[in-house]
């Protein structure tokens, strides 16, 4: 145990004190901090968001013509479903081009018997919005219709306009909110793990051409070596996390009804997160998922002899990352699923797909600890098969070997 706390100590210390860790550190809080703090910063700028943004920038309102060749429209018909134009009729429909290329109009309208064309400037194509102009056509025609039919169609309008209340009550966790909270911890955690990963794969290749290598395999086992070394690089990345994440999430949680107001929808996402257990089974399953991709980095990367070739020890653990990755992003449409729920405890699926059902859906206690307890194992079974894929990889410096040949030697062994 000793071997194990001098190596951790000596990678944790040796990357926290890197002036690379923290000037990342730095501008990923102040980062958060910007985020979390956006509803005041934006508060020193004034309330943007009380403008009419169909107006334009002498405050008038913007103009909208439009040809009539039924004469069932009138200015005031079409402000009733457009109110944010100021509404104009014209004699010539050829003008309505010609004024949106000089800027006199903002939209345009041909109204036929048949149906209504408009015309709108490319520069605000998603700006002005269509199918209120369409449900407008459509109600006007079917007055019309059911006047030339004798039909009083007031009386129709009258009971067509019955409007019925109605409330949704959501029972359990809501999944609107859940899918965008665990949408965003799978790629957080898929970004992190693939960050660290990299770096154990890089620690481990390194500190296998060093010189003192031979030395360090005779003093110290291999199991010391590997273990110290992937949870030395586990405790930077929870360094990392508590410095830049804690501040910022206590600086939004203190913000929370400021967020409600600013952004409702995020303020919703928010409280929901504040108020569930969502944040400490992430971290358990963060914790779980990069222990397990770690020793996978570690093991392989310990066969490469060249730096050249560490890119290629990385390929297959970042093949199951995203293979698990993207069933993640499958399990929020039916996160009770038969694939779901047999991947929540396959290696390298689990700490992903588990954390994605907890977050969509309210999963039994139990079957979290039994996903959570079989990825402790794969951890502790990965770490010591790391292990004796180190000692095999030191034994043959200057050359690759291959799967076959290091599980021949380890039956040796």
């Amino acid at each position: 145990m000793r071997n194990f706390f001098n190596v951790l100590k000596f990678e944790y210390t040796g990357m926290v004190r890197g002036k690379g860790f923290l000037i990342t550190v730095a501008l990923f809080m102040i980062l958060l901090l910007v985020v979390a703090s956006l509803p005041i910063i934006l508060g020193f700028f004034g309330n943007g968001g009380d403008q009419e943004i169909y107006y334009d920038a002498a405050g008038e309102q913007a103009v909208g013509v439009f040809y009539d060749t039924t004469g069932w429209y009138t200015p005031e018909i079409i402000a009733s479903f457009s109110p944010q134009f100021d509404w104009t009729p014209i004699d010539r429909p050829d003008a309505i081009e010609q004024g949106l290329e000089a800027g006199d109009f903002a939209i345009g309208l041909r109204l036929t018997a048949e149906g209504i064309t408009v015309y709108m400037p490319g520069s605000d194509w998603m700006g002005a919005g269509t199918f209120m102009f369409y449900e407008m056509a459509r109600s006007t025609a079917q007055t019309q219709a059911l006047e030339q039919a004798g039909i009083d169609a007031q009386l129709i309008e009258t009971v067509l306009a019955a409007d019925p209340t109605m409330d949704v009550v959501i029972v359990g966790r809501d999944g609107g909110q859940s899918y965008f909270v665990a949408m965003a911890f799978t790629i957080l955690l898929m970004l992190m793990v693939s960050m660290f990963g990299a770096i154990v794969s890089h620690s481990v290749s390194t500190e296998k051409t060093s010189k003192a290598i031979e030395l360090l395999t005779i003093s110290t086992s291999s199991n010391s070596l590997i273990f110290g070394k992937v949870v030395g690089v586990g405790l930077v990345a929870l360094t990392q996390f508590a410095i830049a994440l804690i501040p910022g999430v206590l600086v939004m949680y203190f913000n929370l009804e400021r967020w409600h107001e600013f952004a409702p929808a995020v303020g919703g996402i928010m409280e929901m997160i504040f108020a569930s257990n969502i944040l400490g089974l992430a971290f358990l399953f963060f914790l779980l998922a990069f222990f397990t991709y770690a020793f996978l980095f570690a093991a392989l990367s310990s066969t490469v002899s060249r730096a050249e070739d560490l890119s290629s020890s990385q390929s297959i653990p970042t093949v199951l990352l995203m293979a698990a990755y993207f069933v993640a992003f499958t399990v929020p449409f039916s996160p009770n699923a038969f694939h779901a729920q047999v991947l929540s405890y396959v290696p390298f699926f689990s700490p992903l797909v588990m954390m994605t059902r907890a977050t969509m859906t309210e999963v039994p206690m139990w079957e979290i600890a039994l996903s959570a307890g079989a990825s402790f194992l794969y951890v502790l079974l990965l770490g010591f098969l790391s292990a004796k894929i180190f000692r095999i990889g030191i034994m043959l410096t200057g050359n690759r070997p291959n799967l076959r040949q290091i599980f021949k030697l380890m039956r040796q062994a």
